[in-house]
């Protein structure tokens, strides 16, 4: 008889590069959170495939390493955590959540996974080039490896799908936003975490109209009125809104025009800049997409890079400021968000005229208030989960089921 205590959810959160996992309890109720066992990453570095794992209340960090080949595939990448985590705790995996970014125009978060859903959502792809196939690989992979397992699929998407209906559009013809060309938004998981754990440190703005920074390679903001989503600065695609580590954020679409027109360029290569080469790695020269990178260099291009960023990200608060018609709080999360200091303190600088009166005792230690008490505007750094919320959804849905 198998010891319930050993039966675990595997999250996997799949990048370009590489693997985010955590393993949970599969034992949680309703009324309880799952618990968390450890969390690691599987990265692809230019000569060895990387495992680095940590269990929860340890500082101990396990490592491993696989040399890397040309024939290293993800796929190869996901049989080496499997085999991994069996050998290396005494747990056995009962499903599989997994983090999608497109869901179309999908208002459930999470969805068990069949081959009815794989063909919905491989047919989303062409709207998250960067992201939908890297998502799916891992579920394609437990398909085939393990049938039986069962598996969740959360959506980045779904959380958006209260937007005002004028922000869900664009300026198109009426035909095409009804084939599905309108604004979805992402980061979705994130913004859910956030509206969900704001109630504890700040009533006021998890009642009110708060803006939420998901700041990271990937960046968005999301204007929250009570908890629900209303606007938010990525659109049709994740190339929208701010300035990013490779990708340009808001840009006049003329430009593509004439890029492909006079410069000749292909869609495909259009596509390649739009995702691998703008945002700051291309302000910077080439420098670096890497916000810590950046903040480190003396070079004129760096300081331009995080000043361009900056501007982009402030410019996009007054619209969600303009949407809610007011703000009560800041919310700054993402890799960003969470650690970059003097960043996150030029964003505040920026946001003086909304009323926000910074505390300038800002530190990395989170959850932190950067605002003053007395300030009209609250402002929060505080650290997101999006595994937790990928957990907690894949678990509910797992106990229905069964």
């Amino acid at each position: 008889m198998t010891d319930v205590s050993r039966r675990v959810l595997l999250v996997l959160n799949t990048g370009s590069s590489g693997i985010k996992f955590s393993l949970y309890q599969a034992t949680a109720t309703p009324l309880t959170d799952p618990h968390c066992l450890g969390s690691g990453s599987f990265d692809m570095q230019p000569d060895v495939a990387l495992l680095v794992f940590q269990r929860t209340g340890s500082q101990t960090l396990s490592r491993e390493q696989w040399p890397r080949t040309v024939a290293s595939s993800q796929q190869g990448t996901l049989l080496d955590l499997m085999e991994w985590i069996e050998r290396h705790g005494d747990w056995q995996i009962c499903a599989a959540a997994h983090r999608v970014v497109h869901g179309g125009s999908r208002a459930d978060v999470v969805a068990r996974v069949d081959l009815e859903l794989m063909t919905r959502l491989q047919a989303l792809a062409p709207l998250a080039p960067l992201h939908q196939a890297q998502c799916l690989a891992p579920i394609s992979y437990l398909l085939d490896e393990h049938p039986h397992l069962p598996q969740f699929a959360c959506f980045d998407t779904a959380f958006h799908h209260t937007l005002d209906p004028l922000e869900s559009m664009f300026g198109l013809p009426r035909v095409l936003s009804e084939q599905g060309l309108r604004r979805y938004g992402f980061h979705g998981l994130s913004y859910e975490y956030i509206a969900g754990t704001l109630p504890r440190y700040d009533k006021r703005a998890a009642q009110g109209r708060t803006i939420v920074a998901h700041l990271g390679n990937g960046a968005s903001l999301c204007a929250l009125e009570n908890g629900v989503s209303r606007a938010t600065s990525m659109g049709f695609s994740t190339l929208d809104g701010l300035l990013m580590g490779t990708r340009p954020g808001r840009l006049d679409p003329g430009i593509l025009l004439y890029l492909m027109r006079e410069r000749g360029m292909s869609v495909k290569s259009l596509e390649h800049l739009l995702y691998h080469e703008c945002g700051l790695l291309g302000v910077s020269g080439g420098i670096a997409s890497d916000m810590r990178v950046l903040s480190t260099s003396t070079a004129p291009e760096a300081r331009e890079a995080i000043a361009l960023f900056v501007r982009s990200v402030v410019r996009e608060i007054g619209a969600m400021a303009a949407v809610l018609g007011g703000v009560d709080a800041l919310v700054f999360t993402g890799g960003i968000g969470e650690h970059a200091v003097a960043v996150r303190q030029a964003i505040l600088d920026g946001c003086q005229w909304l009323g926000l009166r910074c505390s300038h005792s800002d530190t990395n230690a989170l959850p932190k208030r950067l605002s003053h008490d007395a300030s009209a505007v609250s402002a929060w750094a505080i650290a997101t989960d999006e595994n937790l919320m990928m957990a907690r959804h894949a678990l509910r849905s797992l106990q229905e089921t069964c």
